[in-house]
C-alpha cells in the first residue's frame, strides 16, 4: 500500500465567488493521487463554506471514491464540522477537527 498523501490547503472561506478556483486546485490534487493514497483537504482556514463550496467538497469525495482514494478533511470551525455531520460527509471521509 502506498502511504503517500496529497494535500490541498484552502486559504480561506469556500463560497460561490471563489469555489471554482478552489475546485480547480482540488481537482489537480486528485489528478496526482493514485489508488489507496490519502488526499487531505485542509479546510482549517475556512470559517465558512456555502452550498457551492460544499458541492465542491462533495464532488471531490465522490471522485476520490471512484479512484479508490482515502479522504481526510482537516477542519477548525465547529460550524463546518456540524455541516459535515449533518450532510453525512463524516461517513465518506475522515473528519479531523473540533
Amino acid at each position: 500500500m502506498n502511504a503517500a498523501s496529497h494535500t490541498y490547503k484552502a486559504d480561506g472561506d469556500i463560497v460561490s465567488t471563489n469555489a471554482q478556483l478552489h475546485w480547480s486546485r482540488i481537482e489537480s490534487v486528485l489528478d496526482r493521487a493514485t489508488p489507496s493514497q490519502l488526499v487531505e483537504l485542509d479546510l482549517r482556514a475556512a470559517s465558512m463554506v456555502d452550498s457551492v463550496g460544499l458541492n465542491a467538497i462533495v464532488k471531490a469525495i465522490k471522485i476520490a471514491e471512484g479512484k479508490k482514494l482515502k479522504v481526510r478533511l482537516l477542519i477548525a470551525s465547529p460550524s463546518l464540522k456540524r455541516i459535515c455531520t449533518f450532510t453525512r460527509l463524516d461517513q465518506k471521509a475522515e473528519i479531523v477537527g473540533p
